[in-house]
């Protein structure tokens, strides 16, 4: 069935368009690997918001351009100082953020959200997918956990997230071994639900949101909310004080001082 398409909105670091009833929000940096800025990640936020208002929209689809998924936090962006010489705002600030800033909230109290992961994952680039409601990849889909050899820790709620979706084991082997998980190996575990080629998992993506769109809003909303509540001993923003603080402290101690 053809899906009527609206032309994009602009934004510099990701496209957005609405297709059917779903929000397709991908992330245009293929030459950076579609590594996160504070820039994209304050976009990706916008356009969740965006569809979130959008009574049109019934899911929202996150995926990216190119062959990357996404490499994770861009650190070299996020370093780089304004016209004025001040830093520019740090993308962990953001990614371990309270309130507004929380990535764990926005994505819990939104729309049924569905990642479409087309390649490599890499740090934060696998670990902000663990909040979304459905999790789909590409064959060619990889996913890693690097944090412990590159000098830090997990994050974006993945410490709560993780162990509850691939179970306690299997977690704590993959983040302390840093090892690459095939596209394979993430379905045997559940870290993702359904893989498809390539070329077709952006149509796997639309396919999901219009069976979403097919049940009320109103029972979507609520199904969501009870699953969320009821499999948790979930407070979004003490999970990410939890994980902050621990951070933090990290880095004191081996000496860096300042967040990643």
């Amino acid at each position: 069935m053809a899906l009527e398409t609206e032309m994009p909105l602009s934004f510099a670091h990701l496209v957005y368009e609405v297709v059917g009833p779903a929000a397709v929000i991908c992330v245009n940096r293929p030459a950076y690997r579609n590594a996160w800025s504070v820039a994209v990640l304050q976009e990706i936020v916008r356009a969740i918001r965006l569809a979130n208002d959008d009574e049109r929209v019934h899911a929202i689809v996150l995926t990216a351009e190119g062959d990357v998924y996404s490499a994770g936090a861009d650190l070299k962006t996020s370093r780089t100082t304004d016209a004025s010489g001040a830093r520019a705002a740090n993308i962990g600030a953001y990614v371990m953020g309270q309130g507004d800033n929380n990535w764990l909230r926005l994505l819990t109290e939104s729309k049924p959200t569905i990642v479409a992961v087309n390649g490599p994952a890499i740090g934060l680039g696998v670990t902000h997918i663990l909040a979304a409601d459905v999790r789909i990849a590409s064959q060619a889909a990889t996913f890693r956990f690097p944090f412990v050899r590159l000098g830090a820790m997990p994050e974006c709620g993945s410490t709560a997230l993780l162990g509850r979706l691939i179970g306690f084991g299997r977690a704590v082997e993959i983040c302390l071994r840093a090892r690459e998980i095939d596209a394979e190996e993430a379905l045997r575990i559940g870290l993702v639900t359904s893989l498809h080629p390539p070329h077709l998992l952006r149509e796997a993506a639309l396919a999901i949101a219009h069976d979403i769109a097919e049940a009320p809003p109103l029972q979507v909303k609520l199904t969501k909310q009870m699953l969320w509540e009821h499999a948790r001993i979930f407070d979004p923003d003490e999970i990410m004080r939890s994980e902050s603080k621990v951070f933090v402290g990290m880095l004191r101690a081996s000496g860096r001082g300042k967040p990643l």
